[in-house]
């Protein structure tokens, strides 16, 4: 999203870095001009939100889920927090990051700091250290062929676990102290037409009943401050992480497959009508 090329002489990870501040500072700058114009005004971030937990009890691999969670989440730091992590800062200066950061800049990100945080979530991951990896390592990311096996997988392989949800809004919640919103929540399957015609996706009513019913646990029995719930999607469309029809989330089918071919008829999948009934009794009605 930096709209930046690196050429092959160019230190990549240095130049991504000065590139996120630089876009951290216009954010900033933006949501201090808003409350300028209205100090009413509700002003958030987006993340996508996967939790990662350790592979086993082992120390050096819980350290590594910390560490992990530390990498995907040091944006979310600056723009709540108002300033970057110690741990971060320590990195630049191990590796000798010499970043054009001002004392404008930090008093910047210090008084434009957002109101609530709005996150995607689909799945959890797991990770697990590897032989000699270094102290330092920053960024270690999730291990794909680490699996868990308490959970069952999608189409796609994505862990399927509603208890990450909850997991991950008192995540935010504790570590940032802000209202949170779900805006992306849901299930890639492929869905096929039974013999009746329609498409009984039983599967992602599933999916989607059970991360409610966590994401009422945090409110009410963990006092999580949630502003609301939109799942993804409406409506299928191509998949922004794959470029696939196929693989469909929407409550309304759109007859359209990876080879372009279909008509762009849309029906409603079975999920449209069971979610329309937790719309209208706000969530009491989850059968």
């Amino acid at each position: 999203n930096s709209g930046i090329k690196i050429t092959a002489d160019e230190d990549a990870e240095k130049l991504m870095y000065q590139a996120a501040h630089y876009e951290t500072v216009a954010s900033a700058l933006v949501v201090k001009m808003g409350h300028e114009i209205n100090p009413e005004f509700k002003i958030g971030c987006m993340m996508a939100m996967g939790p990662t937990y350790p592979a086993t009890p082992a120390p050096q691999d819980v350290m590594k889920a910390e560490r992990t969670m530390q990498a995907g989440y040091w944006l979310a730091d600056i723009q709540c927090k108002g300033k970057y992590p110690n741990w971060l800062k320590r990195y630049f200066e191990r590796h000798h990051f010499a970043l054009d950061i001002t004392e404008a800049d930090l008093n910047i990100l210090a008084v434009g700091t957002v109101d609530y945080i709005g996150f995607s979530y689909y799945a959890s991951h797991v990770t697990k250290t590897t032989d000699n990896e270094p102290d330092d390592y920053m960024t270690p990311g999730q291990n794909p062929e680490v699996k868990n096996p308490a959970l069952e997988r999608s189409d796609w392989g994505w862990e399927i676990d509603p208890v990450g949800l909850r997991y991950a809004l008192n995540w935010f919640s504790d570590r940032y102290d802000l209202p949170l919103f779900i805006v992306e929540n849901g299930l890639g399957a492929f869905d096929k037409k039974d013999a009746d015609g329609k498409i009984h996706d039983d599967y992602r009513i599933d999916y989607l009943r059970k991360h409610i019913e966590q994401m009422e646990l945090a409110v009410d029995v963990d006092g999580v401050q949630l502003m609301g719930y939109t799942p993804w999607g409406f409506i299928d469309l191509v998949s922004a992480g794959t470029g696939q029809m196929d693989k469909r989330y929407g409550l309304i089918y759109v007859d359209k497959n990876d080879a372009g071919v279909g008509t762009l008829k849309r029906e409603k999948k079975l999920s449209f009508d069971w979610f329309k009934k937790v719309i209208a009794t706000n969530g009491a009605d989850l059968s």
